[in-house]
């Protein structure tokens, strides 16, 4: 059976595992080698969980909670992954509804998330759950390169 439970320090290899499964080139994923989960756990606005099956992590999910100026206190939802063996069986669904509990209780206003084109099945989910698609032009400037 499939529970959802807090990310914890033992599922640093099984993230790193749904992780590789997002990139379509694996030198897109070398950066993540060095990962350390630690920070993420101990983030106090990052709400990390996973769906834990057999003893392993199959699933990741997180909502980070931010204060803006204008609006207040707002949430993003990043990295919704269902491990590929995983998939179909609602186990993303589970993991946004969870997520949607946790902003609730925190009485967050609105949860903003981005999602690929490609990823079909995961857009429809989120329209599912009450998710609109806005026409924000996204910007973004990577510091790093």
């Amino acid at each position: 059976m499939h529970k959802i439970r807090p990310l914890r320090k033992k599922d640093k290899e099984d993230i790193k595992e749904l992780f590789s499964q997002l990139v379509k080139n694996p030198a897109e994923f070398n950066h993540f080698q060095d990962w350390d989960i630690e920070p993420i756990i101990n983030e106090s606005n990052c709400h990390a969980i996973v769906v834990e099956y057999e003893g392993k992590a199959v699933g990741f999910a997180s909502v980070i909670i931010f204060l803006t100026p204008v609006y207040g206190y707002k949430a993003r939802i990043e990295d919704v992954i269902v491990h590929r063996d995983h998939r179909g069986k609602g186990l993303g669904k589970m993991l946004s509804q969870e997520l949607i509990k946790i902003a609730r209780n925190k009485k967050i206003k609105s949860i903003h998330l981005t999602s690929n084109p490609q990823r079909v099945a995961a857009r429809k989910l989120y329209e599912s759950l009450g998710f609109e698609q806005k026409d924000t032009g996204v910007f973004i400037l990577n510091l790093n390169e």
